[in-house]
């Protein structure tokens, strides 16, 4: 029992122990926060002397300038038009600047836009004078080059038919002033015309007992054969060169060469009958020369596609053209090969002759030499 007392007087004693701790504690707080809003009061106070104070100090220097005359009392009527006045000078000196900045600009601007401008057309200027300057200069090139070559060609339509006139018997300086027009590279004068010169060229050589005249003819047709296309009447001379120079030597070089020309000859004019005369006069050649039976037996078909060929042409010149050639080399070389001829071949110089049309029906020639 004691026992039970002496733990409720210690309980009792340990809760008045803890109240006491807390209003401790209660009391520590509420006098800091008393001293804290003390502290702020006086703070503030002390802030406000001294805003005070700043103002007097203020105060008291306005009334210093103002008893120094540094400000002059004037109406607001007439304060407002010195600041408008003050304004408008102020602003007329900066539009001013501004316009001499802007004058300046525009000025630096315009001499270099003139510059420009002005090398600009320049060049538009420079650019269609050459065009003018090119196109009359070749204007006046094509028309100078077409009278040019118009009166070349007259001069050289002129000088072929005075030698034709004279039947190609002329002398052999006018057959090298005619030449000299074919070393020309200039492009005056024509292809075609140069064809129809070295056709005259070669007729003269035919028709005249100039010096070297065969040797000048395969030359010519050499040098020109790749060149251009030459007339029928040009491959026919130029196969005669060839063939005087075969029964000379005997080169088979010369046959092959005159055999070519006589096929270009014949290609360009099918029914001339001079290419075809001398064609079976080649192979007369060929025959006699002939190495072996073998070669003979070959020459002798090639003549008889000659015949073949003569055969299938319906032509009225071609066989007249024939037996008159042949009547002319009778008078030459040729005339122991145009008797073999007749003798071996009776039959097919028979229907060649019976094609020639009757006297009466026979009209010059078309293309003889």
């Amino acid at each position: 029992m004691v026992l039970k007392l002496k733990l409720f007087h210690t309980k009792k004693n340990h809760k008045m122990r803890m109240t006491l701790k807390h209003l401790f504690v209660i009391l520590l707080t509420v006098g800091s926060i008393s001293n804290t809003i003390a502290q702020n009061e006086s703070n503030e106070n002390a802030s406000s002397q001294k805003t005070i104070d700043s103002l007097q100090v203020r105060i008291f220097n306005l009334n210093n300038l103002i008893e120094d005359r540094s400000y002059t009392r004037i109406p607001n009527k007439d304060f407002e038009n010195i600041i408008d006045n003050k304004i408008q000078s102020t602003l007329r000196e900066t539009i001013k600047w501004w316009l001499f900045v802007i004058a300046a600009v525009i000025s630096l601007g315009g001499l270099w836009i003139h510059k420009y401008a002005k090398s600009y057309l320049q060049n538009i200027v420079e650019r269609n004078v050459n065009q003018l300057r090119k196109e009359n200069e070749e204007t006046i090139t094509r028309i100078s080059f077409k009278y040019f070559s118009s009166a070349i060609d007259s001069l050289l339509d002129f000088k072929m038919e005075i030698i034709t006139k004279k039947k190609h018997k002329v002398e052999e300086a006018v057959v090298d002033d005619l030449q000299s027009y074919l070393n020309e590279e200039s492009t005056v004068i024509t292809k075609q015309k140069k064809a129809d010169i070295i056709d005259t060229i070669m007729t003269c050589y035919y028709k005249n007992d100039y010096t070297d005249k065969i040797k000048k003819m395969i030359d010519l047709i050499k040098k020109y054969e790749e060149k251009l296309t030459l007339a029928p009447t040009t491959y026919a001379n130029a196969a005669i060169a060839f063939l005087d120079r075969y029964e000379m030597y005997g080169t088979k070089d010369y046959l092959t060469s005159a055999i070519s020309n006589c096929d270009k000859s014949i290609t360009a004019l099918p029914d001339y009958g001079l290419a075809f005369a001398v064609k079976i006069e080649l192979y007369l050649m060929a025959i006699s020369k002939a190495f072996d039976d073998t070669e003979k037996k070959h020459f002798e078909n090639e003549l008889l596609k000659v015949f073949k060929d003569i055969d299938n042409n319906s032509s009225t010149y071609l066989c007249k053209e024939i037996i008159d050639r042949f009547e002319i080399d009778r008078n030459s070389f040729i005339k122991p090969y145009l008797d073999q001829l007749y003798a071996q071949y009776p039959e097919k110089m028979g229907q060649i002759e019976k094609r020639i049309p009757p006297v009466s029906e026979n009209k010059e020639l078309p293309h003889s030499v």
